[in-house]
C-alpha cells in the first residue's frame, strides 16, 4: 500500500539502507537508463560507455543490484522522457542505495506480484532528483554565446 506522506529520506549521511523499507510505488510504471555513476552521486555525471537501457522498473532493479554485487559500482539511474524540453529526473542517492541492497528482495516481490505489499510498513519513499539544466547546452541563454 503506497503512502505518498512518508518523509523522502535526504540525508546521506544518515540513512543506512539496509534498516529502511522504501516505497518505490512512483517508479514501478517508469521506463529506465542505468550507468556506472561518476563522481557526486546525486550529480547527472556517469560513465558514458556503461549506459544501458531502456528498462522497465524490475528490469532496472536487476541492472542496478547486478552491477553492484558483481562490480562494486555504484549505479546512476536516470528516469526516460521523450520530451527534450523536461528536465532531467533521476533516482537519488539515497535510493538507490536502496535498491543496491535489497535488489534481490525486489525482484522475488516482482515475480510474486505484489502479494506482501499489504504488509510493509513503509519508513520513507523514493526520492527523484529534477535536474536544474545547467549542464544542459540546449537551455543556455543563446544571446551569452555572442
Amino acid at each position: 500500500m503506497s503512502n505518498q506522506n512518508l518523509p523522502v529520506a535526504t540525508d546521506t549521511e544518515t540513512f543506512i539502507a539496509e534498516f529502511e523499507v522504501m516505497d518505490l510505488e512512483k517508479l514501478k510504471q517508469k521506463q529506465f537508463l542505468v550507468a556506472v555513476s561518476a563522481g557526486d552521486r546525486n550529480s547527472p555525471k556517469v560513465v558514458a560507455s556503461t549506459i544501458r537501457g531502456p528498462y522497465d522498473f524490475y528490469e532496472m532493479i536487476e541492472q542496478v543490484g547486478c552491477m553492484w554485487r558483481e562490480c562494486a559500482h555504484h549505479a546512476k539511474v536516470i528516469i526516460l522522457d521523450k520530451d527534450p524540453k523536461k528536465a532531467q529526473e533521476r533516482l537519488d542517492q539515497n535510493t538507490t542505495d536502496y535498491i543496491e541492497a535489497h535488489y534481490d528482495k525486489l525482484a522475488v516481490e516482482g515475480l510474486l506480484e505484489g502479494v506482501f505489499d499489504a504488509d510493509k510498513e513503509f519508513t520513507c519513499q523514493a526520492n527523484i532528483i529534477v535536474d536544474d539544466g545547467a549542464d544542459d547546452p540546449r537551455k543556455q541563454d543563446k544571446d551569452a554565446s555572442k
